[in-house]
């Protein structure tokens, strides 16, 4: 069959992650900046003004309704031997609405002591991202200059429902979501070093569909209430321990695929054969199971604003359980992991005169294994993250700005070492006029 080149309507990915090839693709971090900045602290961390979203668990502590949204720009250097290669991309990373079911400046009003508190919040972000462009050129069978190229685009997204309860020091929530996205992948192989051959183009074009869902639960510990008692000036040091987790979710696809061999030269017209096409195939796969863990210690002030606080994550996927029928892996996929720790520190929540001291200063650092392995290598990930949270106040309202960079390194000593830094933006608009009943017009 005659017809057009389809190699010149091949889209390049914006970056090169050879390693999102495997499994759904790179998987994006969830927290929001605010709380990424501190390493990544998922399991225990609430606060009465930033969402967590990551555990619903968090949702009954905010005090205020919060919208957040969020972005960032990568630099990231790929190396093999003494070869390199530099790219910029950027995205959006989150929309968060969130809110609690409750007003506490009506509880105030009408003297309520409410025995539970609830929160909801729904948000809309980047679940997993496929971006590489991967070549090599090899002699097989005595022919030379046999080209080989992987090239890989899309990613998935994920809208989530939130809502959570508290009751004393204990409170449980649920996330329930829809995951949806579209992945393309090409592979052609060439002969450089042959006058009109045939190239091979495979095209895999691939919708995915799912629910997933996640629960969590949190604890709080007051570690000094008896000193409290004998010297109220003290400030409450709060223990936090939380996990969250799901034991794996299913999927639907729907996949195009189309094998083809195309030949073109300086004295012929290009040719394109249909060997395979095929529309609309339905498959099923199974995200694994995924459980975190942790603990988080919050200085609180008699005013009952933070000081400082610390905090220690742990997260696992369970990726040798991972089942995609559009795209089976040619890899074995294992376990992976991320060990995080970090804090903020502010020198003073109060004052009036010096912004600077009202700032929080946030710090962490994490360590993480990648599911896939490369000739039995494990594919580790470390770095640092940075981050400074500035409240501002808008209408008579706090909120505030996080600016923060992500430090790292991942697959170091293995063929494809990459090293990045990661700009971070995130804004919170905080207002707690919602569900406030007006006393008089």
């Amino acid at each position: 069959m005659a017809g057009d080149n389809p190699f010149e309507f091949i889209v390049q990915p914006p970056q090169n992650s050879p390693y999102s090839r495997f499994g759904l693709g790179d998987q994006v971090i969830q927290e929001h900046s605010f709380l990424y900045h501190m390493g990544g602290l998922s399991a225990a961390f609430h606060d009465k003004f930033n969402t967590n979203v990551v555990n619903p668990a968090s949702l009954p502590y905010l005090k205020a309704t919060s919208f957040e949204t969020g972005l960032n720009a990568r630099n990231s250097t790929l190396s093999e031997g003494d070869d390199s290669f530099t790219s910029w991309s950027g995205a959006l990373s989150y929309f968060s609405l969130a809110f609690p079911l409750s007003n506490p400046i009506n509880d105030l009003l009408d003297r309520v002591e409410r025995k539970y508190e609830l929160g909801m919040a729904f948000t809309v972000q980047p679940f997993s991202t496929v971006a590489y462009d991967i070549f090599t050129i090899e002699d097989t069978n005595g022919v030379e200059g046999v080209q080989r190229n992987y090239i890989g685009t899309g990613g998935t997204y994920s809208a989530q429902w939130g809502t959570g309860i508290k009751v004393k020091d204990f409170s449980a929530g649920i996330n329930v979501g829809f995951l949806f996205g579209k992945t393309s992948t090409i592979r052609t192989v060439t002969f450089t070093e042959l006058d009109n051959a045939y190239a091979n183009f495979e095209r895999l074009n691939s919708n995915l569909t799912g629910f997933i869902w996640n629960l969590g639960v949190q604890y709080d510990i007051d570690l000094n209430k008896a000193a409290r008692v004998e010297d109220d000036t003290k400030p409450t040091k709060i223990l936090t321990i939380g996990a969250y987790g799901n034991p794996g979710t299913n999927f639907s696809t729907t996949t195009d695929e189309e094998f083809l061999l195309v030949r073109s030269g300086q004295d012929i017209q290009a040719e394109v054969d249909t060997i395979f096409i095929e529309s609309g195939v339905e498959g099923k796969g199974r995200l694994p199971a995924k459980f975190g863990i942790g603990f988080m210690l919050n200085n609180k002030l008699l005013t009952g604003e933070d000081k400082w606080g610390f905090g220690v994550n742990y997260e696992t996927q369970l990726w040798s359980q991972y089942e995609n029928d559009a795209a089976p892996t040619d890899v074995t996929l294992i376990n992976s992991s991320r060990v995080s720790m970090g804090g903020f520190f502010r020198p003073d929540p109060k004052s009036l005169t010096n912004y600077l001291k009202r700032i929080y200063y946030q710090a962490g650092v994490f360590y993480a294994t990648d599911p896939a392995q490369v000739q039995n290598q494990t594919i580790a990930q470390y770095g640092a993250t940075f981050g400074i949270g500035m409240p501002y106040i808008t209408a008579r309202k706090v909120s505030n700005a996080n600016i923060g960079a992500t430090v790292g390194t991942r697959g170091l000593n293995t063929a494809i070492e990459e090293r990045y830094i990661q700009l971070n933006f995130g804004f919170t608009f905080n207002s707690n006029e919602w569900f406030i009943k007006r006393k008089y017009n």
